[in-house]
């Protein structure tokens, strides 16, 4: 028999023993089917794509009817005055040189295309002004969703003076008195997962007739 200290190891032993599984019992424990960290960690990533996927704002499809069900509040009547708002402030201001005006109208590769062009036209010493005499069209032509983002194209029919003149006041493009029929095809983009409710001019086509 045991006696003395031992007696009071032995008791302490059984009671460690009986501590860590009743403890495991309570906790649960890893073993080879439990998921490492990481793998959790992917997993639930992986799921929360999925899940993500088959949200409407994810959907793909074309029409304004695709827009409206990403949007429920998308109206295209409220959208085409907003255009017709841009396509005048972004010509008056791309014509006056303000980018910090630009900028929040211009999606990321516009708005480098813009500024560079700019800077060129100043770097000339060149001035250009832009007079819009009427707008008599504004056509959506395509509208579409991909991936969570919304894209509409618009067809501007225009009548402008564009005058492009030299650091020493000459003309060296357009006619000063003589309008000029433009047709421009603009792309809007907006990501509708967002709250934000600001489209951004994405690319422009631009002809004369």
């Amino acid at each position: 028999m045991f006696s003395g200290p031992y007696v009071d190891i032995l008791i302490f032993a059984i009671l460690a023993v009986f501590l860590i599984f009743r403890l495991r019992s309570v906790l649960g424990r890893r073993d080879g089917f439990d998921e490492k960290p990481k793998e959790r960690a992917g997993k639930a990533a992986f799921q929360s794509r999925e899940v993500l996927t088959d949200d409407p704002h994810f959907s793909s499809g074309e029409g304004v009817e695709a827009i409206v069900k990403a949007d429920p509040h998308f109206s295209q009547q409220s959208f085409l005055q907003g255009a017709e708002n841009a396509y005048r402030m972004i010509l008056e201001n791309f014509a006056s040189g303000d980018m910090d005006k630009l900028k929040p109208l211009l999606g990321y590769d516009m708005a480098a295309s813009f500024s560079e062009a700019i800077h060129d036209r100043r770097k000339a010493g060149e001035d250009l002004s832009i007079s819009l005499v009427e707008l008599s069209r504004i056509d959506l032509l395509r509208a579409w969703v991909s991936e969570g983002v919304a894209s509409i194209i618009v067809e501007y029919h225009s009548t402008q003076i564009r005058v492009l003149r030299d650091e020493a006041g000459v003309i060296i493009d357009g006619e000063s008195e003589e309008p000029e029929t433009f047709i421009d095809q603009w792309t809007f983009e907006r990501d509708v997962t967002t709250d934000s409710p600001i489209w951004l001019l994405t690319e422009t086509q631009t002809s004369q007739s």
